[in-house]
């Protein structure tokens, strides 16, 4: 098992904080927010101990910060970059704990450092990245405790489940193949009383979010369930193998992949039981379905492994080990670009061109017609454009019927960038039906209303008098906003009876014909 003297190799930690920061310098405010940031701006407003698809921490730990610090993108995204540092870090002194010298801690590193599927998630400010940085304590405080046995770590441990459970749900997964791999290697856990303590922990700290279910008739899942109904259908999303490998850097796998066998044979009982543990949760991820990046803090213990192995490997051949080091660094500083948004816009158009031209194998003299950006950066733009394109349409409403119209949006991006970006509360609230802003909207009265990114044909059977205002056109936005519909609705056929009609709160928005629907599926 682990060398308890292992010491921290410091230069590999402070390697990881200096281009961490080096990134988020980069970043800067070259792009906006991202459509979660904006919900989640809103859902800060609106504090609950839960909502329809997520769980209350990310709000209440936004509006904290934002109450201290204002509603700035840089306050998020320097909160985002903290957390990233410490998710870093953590994960470094993981593979120390399980024995890493110098070598592997840096080996370490380097990976959760430079992988998309670790810099992505760590550059904007969403629940995943504090997920990320519960995951990796908790694998800290596990290892310890299996080591030394100390109640302390235990109950620290109930304390990040905890916190994990009310940051997302994934973390059960986790839960249950720990105790899986805990019954074949140490069962001596069970039969500790700080365990059961630590369990009580968890589910005091989850309590407000079980309780907010109840009273909603158990939302979430119902969430979940439509959520599941509508598979995604981008490669790396749809395809969670694909995804994890193309996230991970496919250059990172000689890592990983040795670390994820290791974890199932090696001698030390510690490291068997996190690595069938590990096994078990990324068996249950896949076949789940769920996106690839559930599965992505998994991915600390197979790099940590992996790192070990490869230190007992090319031990006494300094130079192939620093030749692998430089190799994994190189590697990773050059998938910065497609993981964080470092570059200037025009350069990033022109990488986005002449990749997916590639991959699509365009021989013709113009380029091909493909999407602007790569979705997780075309998602950062074109809000502001929307929030001017409906306020015109909304100033040129006459001023005596201003005061009637409803807002109602088609996305929840739509709706917080609406709520969040309109500098100087020129519009009425925006409402949807699409996640928790049907819970929001429930009291809302839709008698005339400025629609946002419906089609006419949706609106059309739910009201007399139905007209296109125009359609927003954006030139790096998702395509599923571009070219969307505003339309003015009035008289409605049978009023009141809209906010349900217009609810989706167990339905994710779906692109069709150009634009963003919400599903009209509910339970009412």
């Amino acid at each position: 098992m682990a060398n308890p003297l292992a010491k921290p190799a410091w230069s590999a930690w402070i390697f990881c904080v200096l281009v961490k920061l080096a990134v988020f310098a980069l970043a800067g405010r070259q792009y906006g927010y991202l459509a979660d940031e904006l919900y989640f701006l809103d859902a800060s407003e609106r504090l609950a101990a839960g909502y329809v698809d997520f769980p209350p921490a990310i709000a209440w730990i936004i509006a904290g910060v934002t109450g201290l610090f204002g509603k700035d993108l840089l306050v998020l995204r320097t909160l985002a970059c903290l957390v990233g540092i410490g998710v870093t870090l953590v994960a470094v002194d993981v593979a120390r704990l399980l024995g890493a010298r110098s070598a592997a801690q840096w080996i370490t590193g380097i990976v959760v450092l430079f992988a998309p599927a670790f810099l992505s998630v760590q550059s904007i400010l969403t629940m995943n990245v504090f997920d990320q940085l519960w995951w990796v304590a908790g694998f800290w405080f596990a290892i310890r405790y299996l080591e030394e046995r100390r109640p302390a770590h235990m109950l620290a441990l109930g304390i990040v489940f905890g916190c994990a459970l009310l940051t997302k749900l994934s973390i059960l997964a986790w839960f249950a193949a720990l105790a899986a791999g805990a019954l074949m290697y140490a069962r001596w856990v069970f039969a500790r009383r700080e365990t059961w303590a630590a369990a009580g922990i968890a589910l005091v700290f989850a309590s407000p979010f079980v309780y907010w279910q109840i009273a909603e008739n158990w939302l979430f899942l119902e969430f979940v369930r439509a959520y599941n109904d509508r598979p995604p259908e981008a490669l790396v999303v749809a395809q969670p193998v694909f995804g994890l490998f193309a996230t991970m850097n496919p250059l990172f796998v000689i890592i990983w992949l040795p670390g994820l066998v290791y974890g199932l044979i090696a001698k030390s009982a510690t490291v068997r039981t996190f690595g069938t543990a590990s096994a078990i949760c990324l068996v249950l991820f896949l076949a789940a379905g769920v996106k690839f990046y559930f599965a992505t803090p998994l991915f600390v213990l197979f790099t940590a492994q992996g790192s070990l192995l490869w230190e007992r490997w090319l031990e006494g051949r300094r130079r192939i080990r620093a030749a692998l080091i430089a190799a994994l660094a190189v590697s990773g500083v050059t998938a910065v670009p497609i993981a964080a948004p470092v570059l200037p816009p025009n350069t990033l158009q022109r990488v986005t061109d002449f990749i997916r031209d590639g991959e699509q194998g365009h021989r013709g003299k113009e380029r091909a017609a493909v999407g602007r950006y790569f979705p997780h950066f075309a998602e950062m733009h074109g809000w502001p454009e929307l929030v001017a394109e409906v306020y015109r349409h909304y100033e040129e409403i006459p001023f005596d019927e201003r005061s009637r119209v409803q807002i109602v949006a088609a996305y929840f991006g739509q709706a917080g960038a609406l709520n969040q970006l309109d500098n100087g509360d020129r519009l009425p609230t925006a409402h949807s039906g699409h996640n928790n802003y049907h819970l929001w909207s429930r009291e809302a009265e839709f008698g005339d209303v400025l629609f946002v990114g419906f089609q006419q044909e949706e609106i059309t059977p739910l009201y007399e008098d139905v007209r296109v205002l125009g359609r927003f056109h954006c030139r790096r936005c998702m395509a599923r906003e571009n070219g969307i519909y505003l339309l003015r609705a009035r008289s409605p056929v049978r009023p009141g009876q809209y906010p349900d009609r217009l609810a989706a709160c167990r339905c994710a928005a779906v692109a069709e014909g150009g634009a963003v629907r919400a599903g009209v599926a509910h339970r009412w």
